[in-house]
């Protein structure tokens, strides 16, 4: 990645060496994206600063906190979020939304080897309401609902020997991803598998136990809803079963699950709660 932005800093370093930003005073960054409306301040290594009465952040900043994937192709970055797509490109004023071009009012821009983006802009585009008050920028987001019911927290219940963990992200914005990433992990609608048992010790090759269990639940800790992910006990010479079972309690239906989303949703889970958006619950094991 370093070497990435010291390349697209060659290439722009005489556009940008006469006109380079100095912001005179700090601008601080929060962010309103816990479900209880709670305000965070964002850390980051190079600081917000104004250009043309624009904030610019760096964009992994606002990308980690919106829980937004990131792609990087030659001097351009590519920000995913469902069914949004933004393209952003060093030194150019038009960003490209779902394939509509839009005009920028602040060129994004390399400082210390980090590519700084309009922040306005970014946030808005993922439905985001920006406050600019007193050198505070002040970014919230919209309550994730599912059925018109908004979700206070998911829970992620991870199975291990002798015992479980439960950990959960309380985010706006990554429980909204988290959901999505879950229906679309779905495949097939499958028969309920024989020989299920409640824990790993139990279960006999050929047996399906437990693997992860996904929970959404509203402001009064009930499930909205509830997800069993199921693996195979297999024999150490047989190949790996391919996918995942999973029972999703609200349809009393179960599904083939696409074998790298669990995965998925972990590194989702440790983004979240590296940016301050949850934490481990309880802890069983022994």
């Amino acid at each position: 990645m370093k070497k990435i932005i010291i390349s697209m800093l060659a290439a722009f370093g005489v556009l940008f060496g006469a006109s380079s930003v100095h912001a005179d005073t700090p601008v601080k960054l929060q962010m309103q994206n816990r479900t209880d409306g709670a305000a965070v301040e964002i850390p980051s290594d190079e600081a917000p600063e104004l250009k043309n009465n624009r904030v610019m952040v760096p964009f992994r900043v606002i990308s980690d906190q919106l829980g937004a994937t990131v792609h990087w192709s030659d001097q351009e970055v590519v920000l995913i979020k469902g069914d949004t797509r933004v393209s952003l490109r060093l030194g150019s004023d038009i960003a490209v939304v779902n394939r509509e071009t839009v005009r920028l009012e602040a060129v994004p821009y390399v400082k210390n080897d980090r590519m700084m983006v309009p922040l306005r802009f970014v946030a808005e585009v993922f439905g985001c309401d920006v406050r600019y008050e007193n050198r505070t920028v002040t970014v919230t987001t919209k309550p994730f609902a599912i059925d018109g019911v908004n979700v206070s927290a998911f829970l992620l219940e991870t199975a291990v020997i002798n015992g479980f963990v439960v950990e959960d992200v309380v985010g706006n914005s990554y429980i909204e991803v988290l959901y999505q990433s879950i229906e679309a992990g779905k495949g097939e609608v499958v028969e309920p598998p024989a020989g299920t048992v409640p824990e790993y010790g139990l279960a006999e090759l050929g047996n399906f136990y437990p693997f992860a269990k996904y929970d959404f639940l509203d402001q009064g800790g009930s499930s909205i809803r509830h997800y069993d992910l199921y693996t195979q006990r297999r024999a150490d010479d047989e190949p790996p079963l391919g996918y995942f079972l999973l029972y999703a309690a609200h349809e009393d239906q179960w599904y083939k699950f696409d074998v790298e989303t669990p995965y998925e949703i972990w590194e989702l889970k440790g983004k979240a709660a590296k940016s301050g958006y949850g934490g481990t619950v309880e802890n069983a094991v022994p």
